[in-house]
């Protein structure tokens, strides 16, 4: 298991602390463990915390009209969670959930913001997490926006094939806002047109046929 100041480091806006600063955010941290679909604020909450996932994997979601659950991000390395919310001092948008048990670093915001933020090059940083993950929401509107369950299926496999062999089928259709049923309906639609080919109990994308799927997304 790592240390938890490498742990620390592998988040882009702290890989250039000194060992100094590192201690004294440990100093103003508590680290805890979120067991498997445990809350760790919910939508609301006030951000009195900064979150920095170390390990495990969490999701960011809301519910939508139904009662379902959409979800928003995905966090699965280590990586700041809805900073947005710290940064804007405005309550948390989102729940969010542990995906399985995790391990989170919470930091007292206020003391972060008073030592850290006064640093130029630390809060570009922090505000570089931020764009990304506004440009992240925005894909995740327009595709559910523009484009039906097979275009946003066949899109995901085509641009995250790594994610498509790594998470199970639920994560994926949180991800897609489509029923795990419908995800599979789609997965068997594509094998049948000779896409993705069944080995081992799941589904691989035929190499020859991969920009194939751009079809049903680009138009």
């Amino acid at each position: 298991m790592k240390d938890i100041k490498e742990q620390i480091k592998e988040t882009a806006i702290f890989s250039n602390l000194s060992d100094e600063d590192i201690d004294y955010l440990l100093s103003i941290s508590i680290k805890k463990t979120i067991p498997k679909d445990g809350i760790l604020f919910y939508k609301g909450d006030a951000p009195s915390k900064l979150f920095v996932l170390l390990e495990g994997k969490c999701k960011v979601y809301k519910h939508n009209q139904k009662g379902n659950d959409v979800v928003m991000k995905t966090f699965d390395g280590v990586s700041l969670i809805a900073e947005i919310a710290n940064l804007e001092k405005i309550p948390y948008p989102s729940n969010c959930m542990a995906s399985q048990e995790s391990t989170v670093l919470a930091i007292d915001y206020a003391k972060f913001e008073h030592y850290f933020l006064k640093n130029t090059d630390l809060l570009l940083l922090f505000v570089k997490s931020l764009t990304n993950k506004v440009f992240n929401l925005e894909r995740i509107i327009l595709s559910n926006i523009t484009l039906d369950a097979p275009s946003r299926v066949a899109k995901y496999i085509y641009e995250y094939e790594e994610e498509f062999y790594s998470k199970s089928n639920v994560e994926i259709a949180q991800h897609l806002n489509i029923t795990p049923e419908t995800f599979s309906r789609v997965l068997k639609k594509f094998k049948t047109a000779d896409l993705l080919v069944a080995k081992n109990g799941a589904y691989e994308i035929d190499a020859s046929q991969r920009d194939r799927l751009k079809e049903y997304f680009e138009s």
